[in-house]
């Protein structure tokens, strides 16, 4: 498999696989590349339910409790350009490697934290190896597989290896802290990490990875953008605390971060090998792919923040008996996968999006009129199943349209744009999100209203800042889209230089 090599010329050279015959390795090498996105996704997801019981083990703040997610969020959306760069000049192979290593490293060090500060720490730090691995994972399947209908299924099989890792996530976070302690769902990713470098070694051996000559990491790009959208998302948090005029803690951070990622914006134009070559937004498909990898994660964090406050707090749910509940979600991703990606196959990315996005729509209004004496099956079920089909309706196209017109030799940045925008809509959406649902519930608290109450009035604001967030998607698949060609004809196409 030669997926590491120098920048090639641009035209037919940017599409080897139309020339180099498919490496007959390919699907294994699938199976541990997707697994350890399952399990970086795992432990996206699987930390929610798990936070109470973290948050009163480590004597920890809502702020700090918040930062359990954030952080790890934060950091790995914030380096996922740098990771994709690096994958594209370094070698996917060795990045790949490197943030595997440092992921299942920085998971020993969250399950032996002592401390809500250590933990933020070493979440920071699985973050920063999320950045190297995801990227570089996704584009060793670009460029493994060829154009087609058979990356077309390599992306929707990772798209559901992915749906499943968030799922058994919800799951597992529930079962494990209480049947065991909320320390071992960062156990738990120490097989898959090892079990996926072992992998890729296997399957990889053998083949060189030769840098690009003079290549240097744009490391002020990397700085300005992970420190702008750390100040934005610390803004963000502290509105609960110290509400919208508090200079300190929310107007001086917002102007900060503004101020850093205009100067990112500045870099990336003038610097000789950027971060993040502006001109690539200039690629429709890449654009509207990355919006809706924004406005999708936006709306899949907030629901399972939501949904996991409203069974416990309202419902009075157990921590585990929340966790079974979300198992709906994710069965009905996986099941719609195949069906998808055989409509995508005829019709193109463009019918499913439109789909998965008024989907979503549709199940958030389901979940803003969950009651105060609610019932799982009348009241959530029908949300999570509408919910779980939408969301991989909305997953797997903009994954296939937004690399479809990029070269091969930029496949790595392409696939660390669309992570990166994934877990940036993740980390703003949530602290947007919950910032506004735990400052109405406080509210409601301080006027004496009875906790279940205050707490269903503000996962119901929530809820609708959701769907407004879901609606600005439906809008992205409806106006950034043309009528295309199914997927297996434009994916022949050739590429954009």
């Amino acid at each position: 498999m030669d997926t590491e090599h120098p920048a090639p010329p641009t035209g037919a050279a940017a599409t080897g696989h139309d020339q180099d015959p498919p490496d007959p390795r390919r699907w294994r090498l699938l199976v541990f590349v997707a697994l350890a996105q399952f399990m970086v996704l795992l432990d996206t997801t699987v930390v929610n339910l798990a936070l109470p019981a973290i948050q009163t083990d480590l004597a920890a703040s809502a702020t700090a409790t918040e930062w359990f997610l954030t952080g790890y969020i934060l950091c790995f959306g914030g380096l996922m350009l740098l990771g994709g760069r690096t994958a594209d000049r370094w070698g996917r192979r060795r990045t790949f490697l490197l943030g595997a290593a440092l992921f299942t490293a920085a998971s020993l060090l969250c399950a032996l934290a002592d401390g809500a500060g250590l933990l933020i720490a070493a979440r920071a730090l699985q973050g920063c190896g999320a950045a190297f691995l995801s990227p570089a994972a996704m584009s060793l399947v670009t460029t493994t597989f060829p154009h087609g209908r058979e990356r077309t299924t390599a992306l929707a099989v990772w798209a559901a290896l992915a749906g499943l890792g968030g799922t058994l996530g919800v799951v597992a976070g529930g079962l494990i802290t209480d049947t065991l302690s909320w320390r071992w769902i960062f156990y738990i990713n120490l097989p898959f990490g090892l079990a996926a470098v072992t992998g890729v070694l296997l399957l990889t051996s053998g083949r060189r990875e030769p840098a690009t000559p003079g290549s240097r990491p744009d490391a002020l790009g990397a700085l300005t953008v992970t420190t702008g959208l750390a100040a934005l998302v610390y803004a963000l948090v502290n509105i609960q605390d110290h509400g919208w005029d508090s200079t300190a803690y929310v107007i001086a951070p917002a102007l900060a971060a503004a101020a850093l990622l205009t100067t990112f914006t500045v870099v990336e134009l003038r610097a000789a090998d950027p971060l993040m070559p502006m001109r690539m937004f200039a690629t429709r498909s890449l654009t509207t792919a990355a919006v809706g990898r924004v406005l999708t994660s936006a709306v899949q964090a907030a629901v399972l923040f939501l949904s996991s406050y409203y069974l416990q707090r309202t419902l009075g749910y157990s921590t585990l008996k929340s966790g079974f509940a979300f198992l709906p979600l994710g069965v009905a991703a996986i099941a719609v996968t195949a069906p998808a990606t055989r409509v995508m196959h005829r019709l193109g990315p463009r019918p499913v999006y439109l789909a998965g996005a008024a989907g979503s729509v549709l199940g958030l209004l389901l979940l803003t009129a969950a009651p105060q004496h609610g019932h799982y099956l009348p009241h959530i079920l029908p949300a999570l199943l509408v919910l779980g089909v939408a969301m991989q309706c909305c997953g797997i196209p903009v994954n296939v349209h937004g690399v479809s017109d990029i070269p091969e030799h930029q496949q790595g940045i392409a696939s660390g744009v669309l992570v990166s925008a994934f877990q940036i809509g993740a980390s703003l959406g949530l602290a947007t999100v919950a910032t506004s649902a735990l400052s109405r519930t406080t509210a409601q608290l301080s006027q004496g209203t009875a906790p279940a109450a205050a707490w269903l009035d503000g996962l119901h604001l929530g809820f609708w800042i959701t769907t407004g967030i879901a609606v600005l998607n439906l809008i992205n698949a409806a106006l950034g889209l043309p009528g295309r060609q199914p997927a297996t004809d434009t994916a022949r196409a050739p590429q954009a230089a």
